[in-house]
């Protein structure tokens, strides 16, 4: 994957984090103040051809005062709790199996539109210590279904392959996260690849597919917030 080779060179301390070539976006964070951007993933300056499919990249960043590398890291990687720190998009989680700084997770994302769209997602994460001050996780989705029922609490029965709207094929996430300021810069960035919208998919579809990228980031930056409260 680009990004993860990516990430793997950038290791240096004015160039491990995204916000850190753009330093306006890094005030905004330090003040609390929402980062939340498009990005583009290009394979050696081409944009990445999917026939039928859509490839997002977003990023998001948040300043979390006070807090150290190892609490933020145990919230990012304590995904029996995401039901209840990601609320906003995480409807069920469960660790199904850790083996030292590899992890292995389930979750059922849900969100609420015209209609609401469940997902059920398994997770293969695995997190990287740079120096005591860096680290980072990817997440990396090795199943994704469209659950039957469209409930928060549905069981995990799923659309048959061919019944499957498209809504999400594939989402890998990326954590960034970086001790400075006495404090931890979190980046999350988010590629994910679903249905091409428009043509016969139906508009419950268009919707999801153009706005669920930029809301799940926004969610979990909301969600770290609210588990790391300001204390300025």
């Amino acid at each position: 994957m680009l990004v993860e080779e990516q990430n793997k060179t950038r290791v240096g301390p004015h160039n491990f984090l995204w916000i850190d070539q753009h330093p306006d976006q890094k005030s905004r964070a330090w003040f609390s103040q929402d980062v939340l951007e498009p990005l583009k993933t290009l394979d050696h300056g081409n944009e990445i051809a999917v026939p039928d499919g859509l490839i997002q990249d977003w990023v998001g960043a948040v300043f979390l005062e006070n807090a150290t590398l190892e609490r933020v890291r145990d919230v990012i990687l304590g995904f029996a709790n995401y039901k209840t720190v990601f609320k906003q998009q995480i409807a069920d989680s469960r660790l199904v199996k850790r083996d030292g700084d590899h992890y292995d997770a389930f979750l059922r994302i849900y969100r609420r539109q015209v209609e609401a769209v469940v997902l059920n997602a398994n997770i293969s994460s695995d997190y990287t210590l740079v120096d005591p001050n860096r680290g980072y996780v990817i997440c990396r989705s090795t199943h994704i279904g469209e659950a039957l029922h469209n409930k928060k609490s549905a069981s995990e029965e799923e659309r048959s392959p061919q019944d499957e709207y498209g809504y999400l094929w594939r989402m890998n996430l990326y954590w960034r996260l970086e001790y400075a300021d006495n404090g931890i810069y979190a980046e999350l960035e988010l590629i994910s690849l679903s249905h091409q919208p428009g043509g016969r998919i139906s508009r419950l579809l268009n919707g999801f597919v153009e706005d669920f990228p930029r809301g799940f980031v926004a969610g979990f930056m909301d969600g770290l917030r609210l588990a790391f409260p300001n204390t300025r």
